[in-house]
């Protein structure tokens, strides 16, 4: 056993100095707009991942994530800007201790939220924990002691590539290990079945509570990086749009999926980020357009029989229209797409979501993980060890 943990705070202790290692390349090689991308692309890994626990996992629907995220970053902002100079905190320490408090604040109000609101289920549970979050936003615009409707302004720079990435992967390990675990069983029985899994002993409010803490736990965090970083916290970050992007990304990942909600979450951040521009929104449609022909002609070619071909040529034309029209408006209407192109951002996101549900209802990964058993080679050698092992326990249980 000493063993084991020996290894794993090895790893841990090499891992951080890879994630420091890689904070001085980025900073001498990269210019600062693309580190703040990679850094909220992680902070969005968080979100994402962890609300994958509800809406995924547990089978749950909640719309209320930027209500926990916005009680993670003021809670966390106050620490910080009221308490930690009083203190005299070495940076490392005091985000430490802001991350902590935000986190456990957060966790607090997902289970004041859970207990009274998680006997409902569905649609309900949706309205409920929307209505949290309006109601968290609302208040926080009413303290003048946290700036109210202006914001919270002059908070320390405190969140760096290593705080980000380093809780990422905390939080992809821990959402990993809880889906592996007997919790994380039970979540999935009250995912797929309620009154199957509390007849068997299951008890499913409890379960769905720790799903909301667990989340509403990372959330918090979330929230704090990101307030951090901004140097910054305004109610509007905060609003329902924001717990709307958080479900689009787990719907489009796939739900029950951690690793589709983390590809998701680096998706529509530099899809965001790409649509604030003119060149960048043509280069998000052409390539759209080849990624979609490429899509279906893979699928023609797994099932052919039910796959019609007509069908397909439909897609592809209407693929090759939307490449000659994208073409088109660069030549011809560039000027119109530069000058409106903040307006045309999010209609462009939406009709992409809307082409993926299409071709993809399931989401990117649907139910599936990438591991260790995705790659060709270890997948073979963990396969052969399996078989030898299966056949040396015969062979003792043929020897008794």
């Amino acid at each position: 056993m000493w063993r084991i943990w020996i290894t794993r705070i090895i790893a841990a202790i090499a891992f951080i100095a890879l994630l420091f290692a890689a904070q001085q390349v980025l900073s001498l090689t990269i210019n600062d707009y693309v580190v703040q991308i990679i850094i909220l692309a992680g902070i969005n890994i968080i979100l994402a991942v962890s609300l994958n626990l509800i809406n995924g996992v547990n089978g749950q629907f909640s719309l209320g994530h930027a209500g926990f995220m916005a009680i993670g970053a003021y809670t966390g902002g106050v620490f910080s800007y009221y308490f930690a100079p009083q203190l005299s905190l070495p940076p490392s320490l005091q985000m430490l201790y802001t991350v902590i408090v935000a986190g456990a604040f957060a966790a607090l109000a997902g289970w004041l939220v859970g207990l009274p609101s998680l006997r409902l289920r569905g649609d309900y549970l949706a309205i409920v924990t929307l209505g949290f979050g309006e109601i968290t936003r609302v208040i926080i615009m009413t303290i003048n002691e946290v700036g109210g409707a202006r914001g919270m302004i002059g908070l320390p720079l405190l969140t760096d590539f290593v705080w980000v990435f380093g809780l990422m992967a905390l939080c992809l390990l821990s959402m990993r290990n809880i889906a592996a675990s007997a919790l994380g069983r039970a979540m999935q029985a009250v995912r797929e079945d309620e009154i199957a899994a509390e007849a068997s002993g299951i008890n499913t409010t409890q379960t769905k509570v720790w799903a909301f803490v667990i989340s509403s736990m990372w959330a918090g965090i979330a929230g704090a990086l990101l307030v951090h970083y901004n140097q910054s916290a305004h109610p509007d970050t905060f609003n329902f749009i924001g717990s709307v992007m958080i479900v689009i990304m787990v719907v489009l990942g796939g739900l029950g999926s951690i690793t589709g909600a983390a590809i998701a979450a680096v998706l529509l951040t530099l899809l965001e980020n790409l649509l604030r521009s003119a060149s960048g929104a043509i280069l998000v449609a052409v390539v759209l357009a080849c990624c979609i022909s490429a899509l279906l002609w893979q699928r023609w070619r797994e099932d052919k029989s039910t796959f019609a071909p007509t069908a397909m040529w439909q897609w592809i034309g209407i693929s090759l229209l939307m490449l000659g029209g994208v073409i088109a408006l660069s030549i011809f209407g560039s000027a119109w797409l530069a000058t409106n192109i903040s307006a045309l951002r999010y209609v462009i996101l939406a009709l992409i979501l809307i082409i993926t549900m299409l071709l993809r209802p399931q989401g990117l990964m649907g139910r599936k993980e990438w591991g260790w058993h995705s790659i060709p080679f270890l997948n073979k050698r963990m396969a052969r060890e399996t078989t030898e092992f299966e056949s040396a326990d015969q062979n003792i249980e043929g020897a008794i």
